[in-house]
């Protein structure tokens, strides 16, 4: 027969069981999202680190240079001699954007659209860079070829303010992220 004593006691201590069990679920649970969220912020912080500096230094590329006399000299050149036709190099400005585009939804909101309208400018570049670089702007009128030089200066002028917003929004989630506190509004230290 079963003694009906020692029944509660089981049933108790069953049951704090079950309360310790389901109250270590919450906790490992708690736990797992904390780090989930650390990693998730530490990689943040690491994209946003990464464009930050491919796009600074494409700034400061851009910066380096007067473009606007750049654009004057070409131009120059172009109305004195028909047949010339700048020598426009190949360029490769968005490295570490294109190796994380599919991580892109990980940045701040404010952060996404200044960064894409920095990139899409740059590949407009890009794609102007491949058209003055063709055989067809050769044989393009005069006239055709330095518009299109023209836009090319314009689209890297371009560049160079949607960088700026690029680098103040990085620089501001950073900043207030604590990843990097000496940021200045510009990128710089």
């Amino acid at each position: 027969m079963i003694d009906a004593a020692w029944i509660g006691p089981v049933i108790i201590a069953a049951a704090i069981a079950a309360m310790v069990n389901v109250l270590g679920w919450f906790v490992a649970s708690w736990r797992d999202r904390r780090a989930d969220d650390r990693r998730r912020e530490e990689k943040r912080g690491d994209l946003s680190t990464a464009l930050l500096a491919e796009i600074t230094h494409y700034r400061d590329a851009l910066a380096f240079f007067d473009l606007d006399e750049i654009w004057k000299m070409v131009v120059s050149d172009m109305e004195r001699d028909e047949a010339y036709v700048p020598f426009i190099p190949s360029e490769r400005n968005d490295t570490i954007f294109r190796a994380i585009l599919g991580e892109i939804h990980i940045l701040p909101e404010g952060v996404i659209q200044p960064v894409t309208r920095y990139y899409n400018q740059v590949f407009a570049i890009d794609a102007i860079i491949a058209d003055l670089r063709s055989d067809a702007f050769r044989r393009e009128p005069q006239m055709k070829r330095i518009a299109a030089y023209t836009d090319y200066i314009s689209l890297k002028k371009e560049a160079q303010a949607a960088a700026n917003e690029a680098i103040k929004a990085l620089a501001s989630h950073l900043s207030v992220a604590g990843t990097r506190p000496g940021l200045t509004h510009d990128g710089g230290r």
